[in-house]
């Protein structure tokens, strides 16, 4: 289960599912950069946690090993199958990366990583989204967050660190129980606004904010490079919004 695209899509139409996508957006909040010429990308799964009308609009890169999913479902596509260990993107090229059901099902987080913080412009930031080792959702098998590998606060810090990020800002979201249904999740906000402010630590979904760390080793010394990473490995110039025109213009969906 959830090895699939398809798995996700079915899981966030339900009930609970829609909640979830409501309480993770909320929390991805104003991270996204809203300079005209930003470029902001989410990896994973990520469609259950963007707005369609964000601009500049943001770019959903799906992981190989799930199989496509367009999005938005209306509109031009802004969509794209990637390689997670050789993303197709210039060196410092983003302003803005989210991964969200992404790191706990990689096999090799610290690859993927290495990726990001070769993407990342040098004052970008990354914001993760894992399933939280000490809350319940890493327990709830019907649902993603109790699939892959859940995270602790301090090891998520640590494998960012080791992978040239600094992270400035952890928080949890999803205090209700897993099994919520019906009175559960008519009362989700204010369950929500009592667990952050009294039990943070049992919230089900980890979200750690990092920005790059300039002079880090991360994507030189660890990475086993792939022919595509290493085409692509000349420094570019500041992007100017081009990825995000070039999706838009050509509705990319494939990898």
């Amino acid at each position: 289960m959830f090895e699939d695209s398809s798995d996700f899509h079915d899981y966030y139409r339900t009930r609970q599912g829609r909640h979830v996508a409501m309480r993770l957006r909320r929390t991805v909040g104003d991270f996204w950069s809203r300079a005209p010429n930003a470029c902001n990308v989410a990896i994973g799964y990520p469609p259950p946690v963007l707005r369609t009308e964000e601009r500049p609009p943001v770019l959903s890169f799906t992981l190989m090993r799930l199989g496509p999913r367009p999005w938005p479902p209306k509109g031009p596509n802004r969509s794209a199958l990637v390689n997670g260990r050789s993303l197709p993107l210039q060196n410092v090229q983003l302003d803005r990366l989210l991964l969200v059901h992404a790191l706990e099902f990689d096999p090799s987080p610290s690859r993927l990583l290495d990726e990001c913080w070769r993407v990342l412009d040098g004052a970008g930031r990354l914001l993760v989204m894992v399933p939280n080792r000490n809350g319940l959702w890493a327990r709830a098998e019907k649902t993603p967050f109790g699939h892959g590998r859940p995270f602790s606060r301090g090891q998520l810090r640590k494998l960012l660190a080791d992978h040239g990020f600094k992270p400035v800002r952890a928080q949890t979201a999803l205090f209700m129980p897993p099994a919520a249904l019906g009175l559960f999740l008519r009362f989700g906000p204010q369950i929500e606004r009592i667990g952050s402010n009294w039990s943070p630590g049992i919230g089900g979904v980890l979200v750690v904010e990092a920005e790059k760390n300039l002079y880090a080793p991360a994507g030189k010394t660890s990475r086993v490079k792939s022919r595509a990473s290493v085409a692509a490995g000349k420094l570019a110039p500041r992007p100017s919004g081009s990825i995000s025109a070039s999706f838009m213009a050509e509705g990319v969906e494939g990898s």
